[in-house]
């Protein structure tokens, strides 16, 4: 099975715990310009569409206005605790060290995790990654999928009210060494089987892990 991985997902323990502290906790960013962050490489291919300020399309972005501080109010650590995993604009994932390091083990120097500092009245309490997937693969099974793979090579689901038989298959051939991927036609952040299962090995806070079918 192939890994789609979601962050800021809070267990119900979690949100009932801390749930005064959630209802009137603030982050702010307080550097970069995400308006003006831009891939290195924009070509398109026979994908989905790559726009210059794209940065979830598996290639890499320039280091320009990426943000590098998250202030976070008005709670510490001790009344609130950071997630390891957390959502990052909107579908970005902000990752903690043990999350880099077991990636970076598995594939080393091929994605990119921008440093950026979580602070609370002024101090920096940690230190999180935004990461952002470089590989750029298409990983679609051809022959497993139904309805089928399109010839250009994108999927669609059935109408709504038929889809009992639809199979959404990702090519154990086609990942082959990657751990971590954006499929260019399919457009979602994706991860491995060796990855996904040792991640669940850490017991990250604010994981959301989906199997995807692979053959």
């Amino acid at each position: 099975m192939a890994y789609f991985i979601a962050g800021g997902v809070m267990t119900p323990e979690f949100e009932k715990e801390y749930e005064n502290e959630l209802e009137d906790t603030l982050e702010t960013i307080l550097d970069g310009d995400f308006r003006s962050l831009r891939v290195t490489d924009s070509t398109q291919d026979d994908g989905g569409r790559i726009s210059e300020n794209s940065w979830n399309v598996g290639r890499p972005i320039s280091p320009d206005n990426i943000p590098t501080k998250i202030k976070r109010e008005p709670h510490s650590l001790e009344k609130l605790p950071l997630l390891d995993v957390d959502s990052f604009l909107g579908t970005g994932l902000l990752v903690c060290e043990s999350f880099k390091d077991l990636l970076e083990e598995l594939e080393p120097n091929v994605h990119q995790f921008w440093p950026i500092e979580i602070l609370i009245d002024g101090d920096v309490v940690a230190i999180r990654y935004w990461f952002v997937a470089c590989n750029r693969i298409a990983t679609l099974s051809q022959t497993h999928c139904y309805p089928p793979v399109h010839p250009w090579g994108s999927w669609d689901p059935s109408p709504l009210g038929e889809r009992e038989n639809d199979r959404l298959v990702f090519s154990t051939e086609a990942i082959g060494s990657h751990h971590a991927w954006v499929d260019k036609f399919h457009c979602d952040r994706l991860f491995s089987n060796t990855f996904g299962d040792r991640l669940k090995q850490l017991n990250l806070t604010g994981l959301k892990m989906r199997k995807l079918d692979e053959a």
